[in-house]
């Protein structure tokens, strides 16, 4: 429970009838918001079940539902702050697990999401419905021998969606829903792994075909490799490329705040990084460099503060960065601190070129990158069970956003502003008793981050867990 009418509730089970293992988890979740129209209120509901079979065979079942209703204040776009949104999720996998020389690991899968967006609350002007199945079937075979571990598999995919925006138009309407789509995604995957003294490799290389290409198949290698230096120290490096396809939302997605384009490309990636790892007795330490090649990159763009955002592949888009974490053990260099005393200090730099046209007035995600971004996490005991954590973050995001003044309807492109935010949570154990208590930004920091939302300011919230055995 917590400020702005914060509840949550969340219900665990587990038990075990002969070879079945049994567990349900409930929950909800619901707030009257920070700001106006952030209200939401959230239902999971989610059963697993695994089957033990003979040896090591084992059979896993998922039935899950999710029912999200919620308030989109600014979410996708600034012109209109009371947007809403009312979800319903249904997933099942069941997956095997059987062999072992050689595995065989089938699953197939599906899942359905309806949605209905008002883009004003209650109200049927730019109200939209859409429903989303996803179903497949992944088939894996997993070899172990002298020589390392050899993965063989292979997917199929199905998409469909129904709307009343999203897709070709229907000839006939069904039901509410007037367009419709669907596209297939078939996979084949090869990778061997194997590790000899302070070594290990590995590669491999997937063959995709999506019926959104016609008639062609792509190959995306991948390869890794890590080298032990000494006892405490490792270096690593991967290489990989991947693609991703438009959504149907940024095919076709026209309305009062977007513009669509069915003629998007897909999306091509190449990265390379190389990472060094260091660990002692109260130390552990790691940095990665990282490039990233793009090229036909999706973003929603705007040419002037006037335009809508319109679906736009960005022809390059080049990331350089590098990310370093250190973790020190407190209590290992004085026992005196207490067994549980530790510092995390974390930082992230990031340099990006492209060829975007330089008028663009506003990029949703691809140009609106984290140029900095610095974390430090300290937890230490206060007193037998209670312990405390200290979060800070500090992060400055290039690129701009649209500052909409409602009372004047008046936009403005206003740079993201530098910020730093401080968090506390203390923890109080006693057997199976969990009591916690979070105080998150606690000097009440305005900022916006991504977008144009304004973030909550301070948010005090506090729980309490019982196990029952």
């Amino acid at each position: 429970m917590g400020m702005h009418n914060l509840k949550r509730i969340e219900v665990r089970g587990t038990v075990q009838i002969g070879m079945a293992i049994h567990s349900l988890s409930a929950s909800n979740s619901s707030s009257d918001g920070y700001i106006h129209n952030t209200d939401y209120d959230i239902y999971n509901l989610l059963w697993q079940t695994r089957v033990h079979l003979k040896e090591n065979d084992k059979l896993d079942i998922q039935v899950g539902y999710n029912n999200k209703k919620y308030g989109a204040n600014s979410f996708y776009s600034a012109a209109f702050p009371d947007q809403y949104e009312r979800t319903n999720t249904y997933l099942g996998t069941i997956k095997g697990e059987f062999g072992t020389d050689v595995k065989i690991i089938p699953i197939i899968y599906w899942s359905r999401h309806s949605d209905q967006y008002d883009l004003i609350k209650d109200s049927i002007y730019g109200r939209n419905y859409h429903r989303g199945d996803t179903y497949g079937a992944n088939l894996i075979f997993q070899y172990q021998s002298k020589l390392g571990i050899t993965n063989l598999g292979a997917e199929i995919r199905k998409e469909d969606m129904l709307s009343t925006k999203l897709g070709k138009e229907m000839v006939k309407p069904h039901g509410k829903y007037k367009a419709y789509n669907d596209r297939t995604n078939t996979s084949v995957t090869l990778e061997h792994s194997y590790k000899i003294d302070r070594i290990s490799l590995s590669a491999g290389i997937l063959m995709n075909h999506n019926s959104f290409i016609a008639g062609k198949c792509k190959f995306y290698p991948s390869v890794s490799a890590s080298y032990r230096l000494w006892n405490n120290l490792t270096m690593a490096v991967s290489w990989s490329q991947s693609t991703r396809m438009p959504t149907f939302t940024e095919l076709y997605y026209n309305s009062e705040t977007h513009v669509a384009n069915e003629n998007l490309l897909p999306e091509k990636s190449e990265s390379l990084d190389f990472t060094l790892r260091y660990r002692n007795y109260f130390m552990a330490a790691n940095v990665t460099g990282f490039l990233l090649w793009g090229k036909n990159m999706i973003d929603w763009i705007k040419e002037d503060i006037n335009s809508k955002p319109t679906a736009s592949n960005l022809t390059k888009v080049n990331t350089q960065g590098i990310e370093s974490n250190i973790k020190i053990f407190l209590s290992a260099l004085y026992s005196g601190l207490g067994s549980n005393t530790m510092l995390m200090l974390g930082y992230t730099r990031i340099w990006q070129s492209h060829d975007a046209n330089q008028y663009i007035s506003e990029s949703k995600n691809k140009l609106n990158y984290l140029r900095d971004k610095f974390t430090a996490q300290l937890s230490h005991s206060i007193y037998k069970g209670l312990s405390v954590n200290w979060f800070f973050r500090y992060q400055h995001r290039m690129g701009k956003y649209t500052k909409y003044e409602h009372y004047l309807n008046t936009e403005q492109q206003v740079p993201y502003p530098s910020f730093s935010t401080l968090d506390l949570k203390l923890d109080y154990k006693c057997k199976n008793l969990t009591i916690n208590m979070s105080l998150n930004n606690l000097f009440d920091k305005k900022y916006v981050d991504l977008g144009n939302i304004e973030q909550p300011g301070f948010w005090l919230t506090g729980g309490i867990t019982y196990v029952f055995q």
